[in-house]
């Protein structure tokens, strides 16, 4: 367990899979308002081009768009772009476009703010994870913000808990368990889906988790300046007792 999984291993897990482990999740109760507040912290004017990377199946994107922004959601997975499509409605916005987060299909300074929510980075590994914030600079207007909404190794470690659960409604249950490197800060998690007949399906992936000072010196690198920690979406002061870490950063 030295490195992230490879992509092969996280098409399988964004896939029906995540959906069936998500999509009812109660943390995506809360997506709407957070996805909102996230929009101000970013200062998006009203009205503004708004990039959600990745959108998954759109629990930020399409309540985004909804409160009038103009909003273009990326991601991967096929499955997951066509829920979103579904839970957007037939609506002109958001937008919604397969791409790799690697390689955006979009011009140069395309956007006034992005979103990266819902612990979305720490799949490639460090290089690979600062191209990524590169190429959402790259398609951010001069001065655009980017918010970074993510799971933090203090965090990790310090609530560290080798298995849970969560009820997902109707008998069904999502058992987890991890292991961790902190050698190389790499956690491998073991999902597994219960159904109500007491049928099983499970996924095992290897993810990054980069510390606060990480994440900070890779958007540095990927050309961002003026970062700021958080510990929510209101701009409490961020210390390592906080589960969440929400960064904001200017691209230059």
């Amino acid at each position: 367990m030295t490195a992230p999984s490879s992509a092969e291993t996280w098409d399988a897990f964004f896939s029906d899979f995540y959906l069936r482990a998500y999509a009812d999740d109660a943390r995506s109760d809360a997506a709407a308002s957070q996805a909102l507040a996230a929009a101000r912290l970013a200062a998006t004017p009203d009205g503004g081009d708004l990039l959600d990377v990745p959108c998954g199946f759109g629990r930020h994107a399409v309540p985004l768009a909804r409160a009038g922004f103009q909003v273009t959601g990326v991601d991967r997975s096929g499955v997951l772009l066509e829920e979103a499509r579904r839970r957007a409605g037939g609506e002109r916005w958001p937008k919604l476009v397969a791409a790799d987060y690697r390689d955006l299909p979009f011009a140069d300074a395309s956007f006034d703010a992005a979103v990266n929510l819902f612990s979305s980075l720490g799949y490639l590994g460090d290089e690979a994870d600062t191209r990524v914030l590169a190429e959402i600079g790259r398609v951010l207007r001069p001065g655009g913000r980017l918010v970074i909404e993510t799971m933090h190794r203090d965090a990790l470690v310090r609530h560290w808990a080798e298995t849970s659960w969560r009820l997902l409604g109707e008998g069904r249950l999502v058992l987890e368990g991890r292991t961790f490197d902190p050698a190389v800060g790499v956690v491998q998690t073991t999902q597994t889906l219960i159904d109500g007949s007491g049928e099983r399906d499970s996924r095992t992936w290897s993810a990054r988790v980069y510390s606060a000072t990480e994440l900070l010196a890779m958007l540095a690198r990927a050309g961002f300046d003026e970062a700021r920690c958080h510990a929510d979406f209101e701009g409490a002061p961020f210390t390592i007792d906080d589960r969440r870490l929400v960064i904001v950063a200017r691209h230059r």
